[in-house]
């Protein structure tokens, strides 16, 4: 076929940028393992928040009144768990520049 690569020709790569700086198998393994311990911890911590908020609602509803306990738990524990994913993101970050792989 006219105008065809030859079939020894690499394929164009996908997913990548060309300005892309290349990590080591190494780099990248350890790059992915911090990556999976802070994923770990982040969500270990986000399901301790949840059971202590609950936890604290409960005994502050058992006066038979308005459960202020309940409206501070569901108020609060929103906001803690957005403060959480935004140290997630900065301490992704972190390790994204670390390792060379981050954006501007």
């Amino acid at each position: 076929m006219p105008g065809a690569p030859p079939c020894d020709a690499a394929p164009p790569r996908i997913g990548r940028m060309e300005h892309e700086p290349e990590m080591a198998d190494a780099d990248q393994s350890r790059r992915w393992w911090e990556t999976r311990l802070l994923a770990a911890a982040v969500l270990t911590t986000g399901a301790l928040l949840i059971l202590l908020f609950v936890a604290l609602a409960a005994p502050a509803d058992n006066d038979g009144g308005y459960p202020t306990g309940l409206v501070f738990a569901t108020t609060g524990l929103p906001v803690v768990l957005i403060l959480l994913v935004f140290s997630f993101a900065r301490r992704q970050d972190i390790i994204d520049r670390r390792h060379g792989l981050f954006e501007d």
